[in-house]
């Protein structure tokens, strides 16, 4: 894909696949970073997506994975924004609408009950016994 600088100049980004298992977790990911307000956690993982991208300067494939690179190479909000749906598109996420799974909230809320059971669960058994010792004496 070709991206246009503010100047007018052009640049030229590839964008690679996702190997599988950080597929899924993007994805997976995507969901939560749509609904953050947290600006460290949504930076964190614009880093690891445009991280996937890179940019020809030259005869060399630069990878999109500090600051300075993006900055000096994309040069806008809209370069950023145009890389990283391109990077997320490309990988099978749709940007506009991965976000809006109707099963998401719930999945996380069948989630939160089976972590809260198995911490439970974890401290029935000690409480038991405790309660088990004190009646025997």
């Amino acid at each position: 894909m070709n991206i246009t600088l503010p100047n007018g100049e052009t640049r030229q980004v590839t964008i690679s696949h996702f190997p599988a298992l950080d597929g899924w977790e993007i994805q997976h990911r995507f969901v939560e970073f749509a609904a953050a307000t947290d600006r460290h956690s949504r930076r964190e993982f614009t880093m690891e997506v445009l991280s996937y991208a890179t940019i020809k300067i030259g005869t060399n494939d630069m990878p999109l994975s500090t600051d300075a690179l993006i900055d000096n190479h994309l040069r806008s909000w809209e370069n950023i924004r145009e890389v990283f749906e391109a990077v997320l598109s490309f990988n099978g996420i749709d940007p506009k609408t991965h976000a809006n799974q109707p099963r998401h909230w719930a999945e996380v809320g069948e989630q939160m009950a089976v972590a809260f059971f198995a911490a439970a669960s974890g401290l029935l058994g000690p409480a038991l016994e405790s309660i088990n010792a004190v009646n025997k004496e």
